[in-house]
């Protein structure tokens, strides 16, 4: 454990400045093709969402609360990666229909399972349907899209488009969506010299590598005006050696500006992820055993834990006091792990 750097004032009276508590992890899974999309948290459940369910167990005990499963042959390609009073918003269709033009999207109460509401969307004008390509995300009421050079955003309640927009400038070769609120899309260059760029959405704000940096990764988060994304150095070394390469760092940059505001280094970021709770930044890195908590002004460490929660490609969700980790990696456990703070 490590002394925590800021007053208790901090956390509101919070348990996040005592020691971690695992309160249960889910039994080991056979299917390693049945990973997680998404988690969702509550003060009350821990949703796990896949392709064929949405399940939500309780927090204190992990014992199952309810379950949902969409319709008929269909199946979930893209959930929300938040929460918006209280409902968790998926996208669902039949993948085995040559003809399928549409799709479904649901929005589901996180108290009871039941469907909220729910509406048919075309599938015209929408990327490829899931996050892992690049092309559909979905997030604060709004579906985010990116089909060739165009960005599309639609209201998630209503499919009526809010905002439309095409990347014009001819030395980007691909486009792809990483946030659906804000708007953040990656770039890819043409050619050799051809860097990567993140850029925020209706604005003319491009976010550049810093100096000895090649990529960003693909793990980023947003709190306030800061956006806190993985930067890869340079001649990463390969295979198992990248994952102890202590160059990596997180980076942040002003939404507004551009601008670089700080880096960060704990060690073992290459395979971290992050989120934001409470206005500060969560790193799960050292493949998830490790959690840095950090102020978005300057980088400062707030905090910093140990977890149980071994494991590459994590998925991760907090809500008060909880915080809930699955892996989504081929060659480890698919086990949900939640942990309390004291």
């Amino acid at each position: 454990m490590h002394e925590d750097r800021a007053p208790e004032s901090v956390w509101r009276h919070s348990r996040w400045r005592g020691s971690v508590r695992r309160l249960w992890t889910s039994p080991w899974e056979t299917d390693l093709r049945d990973k997680p999309l998404a988690l969702w948290a509550t003060d009350d459940a821990v949703v796990d969402v896949r392709f064929d369910r949405v399940r939500a167990f309780r927090i204190p005990t992990g014992a199952p609360v309810w379950t949902w499963r969409p319709p008929g042959e269909e199946v979930v390609v893209v959930a929300s990666s938040d929460v918006r009073e209280g409902l968790g918003v998926v996208l669902h269709h039949d993948d085995g229909a040559a003809d399928a033009g549409h799709i479904r999207v649901t929005a589901l109460d996180l108290t009871t399972g039941e469907v909220a509401w729910s509406r048919p969307q075309r599938r015209d004008g929408l990327g490829p349907l899931t996050r892992r390509t690049g092309g559909t995300a979905l997030a604060g009421g709004r579906i985010a899209a990116v089909d060739g050079l165009a960005l599309r955003a639609l209201d998630a309640r209503t499919g009526e488009p809010a905002w439309e927009g095409t990347i014009t400038d001819e030395r980007v070769e691909k486009v792809s969506v990483l946030l659906a609120e804000p708007f953040v899309v990656r770039l890819d260059g043409r050619g050799a010299r051809g860097r990567p760029r993140l850029r925020v959405a209706r604005s003319d704000v491009a976010l550049t590598p810093p100096e000895g940096y090649a990529d960003f990764g693909g793990k980023l988060a947003v709190a306030g005006d800061t956006l806190a994304v993985e930067l890869i150095p340079r001649d990463t070394p390969q295979r198992d050696d990248r994952h102890r390469d202590d160059r990596h760092r997180i980076g942040a940059f002003s939404l507004s500006s551009g601008r670089l505001l700080w880096t960060w280094q704990g060690g073992e970021v290459s395979s971290c992820t992050l989120l934001a709770h409470r206005g500060w930044f969560l790193v799960l890195h050292r493949r998830g055993d490790h959690l840095a908590v950090l102020d978005p002004a300057d980088g400062r460490l707030v905090a910093r834990r140990r977890l149980g929660g071994v494991g590459s490609d994590l998925l991760a969700a907090a809500s008060g006091d909880v915080i809930a980790t699955a892996c989504r990696s081929h060659s480890t456990s698919r086990r949900l792990r939640v942990f309390r703070w004291r």
